[in-house]
């Protein structure tokens, strides 16, 4: 059993003036603009400042937030005239100043992976290959090369997948498969999830659909929903229904032979009208032109009754 947990005593807990505090770059600055959680909120002003920021000193009156980003923005958004921080010394090992920022907010599944993406980016010039896999061990990944690359592709997003990506809206998994699109189909397939809030399969139906027309056609995001949108009553507020019609779209344009199957034996099962007790089936994804006829009987007796004249229909 442990007897006591290590402390760093060099460490510092200070309240420090609001006006003295700030993000260390733009990036972070743009990714958290204006932007607060409501509940966040209504917790610091029922119950005031739980949690202290992390920062480190830079100058007499200066500090870095190095964690806690949209925390800070609530603060400041509440106009809190002191923080509570927790101050790393300036000669704090590179290894350990990246680990506590982990630690602090970034070390679940929950965590955006903007923000991790941007941490090891600033990392990497301080640390080993063997200390930034370590800091993908604290993010809850496994230690594997291949996701420290992954993560770097994540900043080459044009900004409002960016965006999106950090604030939940788009799914690490489609951010993924935008890398293959140019910034400006980016751009507008990240504006179509945001209008018609697109999420979950849904979403990755839309991307996966989209990316795979503009890679296989050489098609703008732009062009591939073009005639889509010429067929909308923008005046609508039905997004729901806007939205399935849009991955009807799609799905016709990446399956047009099967689109067109699919048109053909709605058309024969229209022509030939058959009766509720009977049900035309066609192959499994239209595979061969092969069909199949179900018929109901409610009893076994109906069945013996006629069973002998189905058969000579068959032969």
């Amino acid at each position: 059993m442990i007897d006591s947990i290590p402390f760093q005593s060099d460490y510092r807990f200070q309240l420090i003036d609001h006006q003295l505090v700030d993000f260390p770059d733009d990036f972070l600055y743009f990714l958290h603009q204006g932007q607060a959680d409501t509940i966040m909120l209504n917790n610091l002003q029922n119950f005031g400042q739980l949690y202290p920021l992390l920062v480190q000193q830079q100058a007499e009156n200066k500090y870095h937030l190095l964690a806690g980003y949209q925390y800070f923005t609530a603060l400041k958004m509440l106009r809190i005239e002191k923080f509570a921080c927790q101050i790393l010394p300036s000669s704090i090992p590179p290894v350990a100043l990246f680990s506590l920022q982990i630690l602090y907010n970034l070390s679940s599944s929950q965590s955006s992976p903007i923000l991790q993406a941007h941490l090891l980016q600033k990392a990497q010039p301080n640390l080993t290959e063997e200390e930034l896999l370590a800091l993908l061990s604290l993010m809850g990944y496994k230690p594997q090369r291949y996701k420290l690359k992954e993560l770097a592709n994540l900043l080459l997003l044009a900004p409002s997948a960016i965006l999106a990506l950090h604030q939940g809206i788009l799914s690490q998994k489609s951010a993924k498969m935008l890398t293959f699109l140019t910034s400006d189909d980016q751009r507008h397939l990240t504006h179509l999830i945001n209008v018609y809030k697109v999420g979950g399969s849904k979403q990755q139906k839309l991307v996966e659909m989209v990316t795979e027309l503009a890679l296989r056609d050489s098609r703008s995001v732009i062009e591939i929903v073009d005639n889509w949108l010429q067929n909308q009553d923008m005046t609508t507020e039905n997004t729901p229904q806007q939205l399935q019609g849009l991955l009807q779209s799609l799905h016709e344009q990446c399956y047009p032979k099967k689109t067109a199957a699919e048109q053909k034996f709605k058309n024969l099962v229209q022509e030939l009208q058959p009766p509720g007790t009977i049900t035309v089936e066609h192959s499994l994804s239209f595979e061969d032109e092969g069909l199949e006829i179900r018929l109901r009987f409610a009893n076994i007796s109906t069945l013996r009754e006629k069973w002998e004249r189905i058969k000579t229909i068959i032969e």
